[in-house]
């Protein structure tokens, strides 16, 4: 019995040396080892603790006990119903000299309503938002420590909101004992209404003021209630006095919001960081990651005319996506640059295509042109009279749009810029020695503009 509490005590250990995030769920925990059986048996305190370990560490745990011990080991996580097990979750009150013992709420009961699909590892990095992105990596890893407050703004549908619940989905993960509270402005005005009415504000700021990480999207709805405005102040004071982290979002900068001098101020004390719509190397990054995470293929050129055409909000790339493959599917159609347009036209009513030549049209009176299929364009084919007709189409893409050599390489099978432009080169040597070839070239252009 000696050797198996000895045991236990060093699988405990191991494991918490292991992984430092499994270590602070298992600091509550009791562990018992049956090494004839080869069965850990883990007590915990509660069912979310429970529900934690057996969603997100049991492989891990499982994983880290082979490793050392050489052998697969059954594992077993129960809530521990004995009291005495229990008594670290109970803090000892003297009053009066009579010693009694309060049961202490454990956070880890509160389940904060994070979206689970935003995370950092889910989270496209360019060059609009890669400040915006570190600050808040750094505040997921350091709650309270380094940038405090964090305020976010930017248009709508860029990703603050995704970054905000990273936030909250990496602290939950690595920091169990937190209490976080992810809210809206609109939410948190309404909250406050509610409880004056029922005289339980007390209630209210017991619930936000003991949080450790305050999260609140939208904080430009706050403009809308004094009272609001009030309680979020003095949220806001109480929770940064104790070193607890607050982030908010906005669309606007806090100079340029309605508020109280004091709370702009505040949010000023801490760090501000915006948001700018994605370039289109960016979409293009964007929409390649929804589509892989909707294990759907979409041809590099039709990715193309997505990310050229819908520039300034991420979520309307996401939603044309899903209009894309519903139209396809109902149609029994593949993905083409007419299925992009139609599913754009849908989210978009105004969109035009009339304003400027389009890659598509020249590929498709190219491709015709040459007697070949507009897929040969964008394939990897190098038969010389297809290769001939993509550097072509290329270089009059380049003379008629004025559309980048990023641009023009994802039209064409996401071929790299320096192709792009080896073609360029390449068909101007041409025209410049043979007159066949560069009057096959103005007869193209002349077509593409009719």
């Amino acid at each position: 019995m000696k050797n198996n509490e000895i045991t236990s005590n060093e699988i405990l250990n191991l494991l918490k040396k292991e992984d430092k995030a499994l270590s602070l769920w298992l600091d509550t925990a009791s562990i018992s080892f049956d090494e004839e059986n080869k069965l850990l048996t883990i007590k915990v305190t509660n069912s979310l603790h429970k529900k934690t370990l057996n969603n997100k560490y049991n492989n891990l745990i499982q994983k880290i006990l082979k490793k050392h011990l050489g052998y697969n080991v059954s594992l077993n996580i129960e809530i521990n119903k004995d009291p005495e097990k229990t008594k670290n979750m109970f803090s000892k009150i003297v009053i009066k000299e009579h010693q009694i013992q309060l049961p202490l709420e454990s956070k880890t009961d509160y389940i904060p309503s994070l979206n689970n699909k935003f995370r950092f590892e889910n989270f496209i990095v360019g060059d609009s938002n890669k400040f915006a992105h570190a600050a808040c990596r750094s505040v997921a890893e350091a709650p309270g420590q380094t940038y405090n407050p964090l305020f976010i703004y930017g248009g709508v549908g860029l990703g603050k909101t995704h970054l905000l619940h990273a936030i909250g989905n990496y602290v939950y993960d690595h920091y169990p004992s937190f209490k976080i509270i992810i809210t809206t402005a609109e939410k948190f005005l309404y909250e406050v209404v509610q409880k004056i009415r029922e005289s339980k504000m007390d209630e209210f700021k017991e619930k936000y003021r003991n949080a450790d990480l305050l999260l609140v999207d939208d904080i430009e709805f706050l403009q809308k209630g004094e009272a609001a405005k009030e309680e979020f102040f003095h949220t806001f004071n109480e929770l940064y006095n104790l070193n607890k982290q607050i982030v908010a979002t906005s669309d606007s900068p806090p100079q340029e919001l309605k508020l109280e001098d004091r709370l702009k101020s505040r949010f000023g004390a801490g760090i501000i960081v915006d948001i700018l719509p994605p370039n289109f190397e960016m979409r293009v990054a964007i929409l390649k990651q929804k589509a892989k995470e909707l294990n759907k293929f979409v041809p590099d050129n039709v990715i193309g005319y997505i990310a050229e055409h819908v520039e300034n909000n991420i979520r309307y790339l996401g939603s044309t996506l899903l209009t894309m493959f519903a139209i396809a599917s109902q149609n029994n159609d593949e993905i083409t640059i007419e299925t992009a347009r139609l599913a754009i036209k849908t989210t978009n009513p105004s969109f035009d295509t009339t304003k400027k030549i389009g890659i598509d049209s020249i590929q498709q009176i190219v491709s015709e042109y040459f007697g070949i299929k507009i897929q040969d364009l964008t394939s990897k084919k190098r038969p010389d009279n297809i290769s001939k007709a993509r550097q072509i189409a290329m270089y009059i893409t380049r003379q008629l749009t004025d559309y980048s050599l990023v641009q023009i390489g994802q039209y064409f099978g996401g071929k790299d810029h320096t192709t792009v432009m080896h073609a360029i080169n390449k068909v101007e040597k041409i025209i410049s020695t043979d007159e066949k070839f560069k009057k096959t070239i103005e007869e193209l252009i002349n077509r593409i503009k009719k």
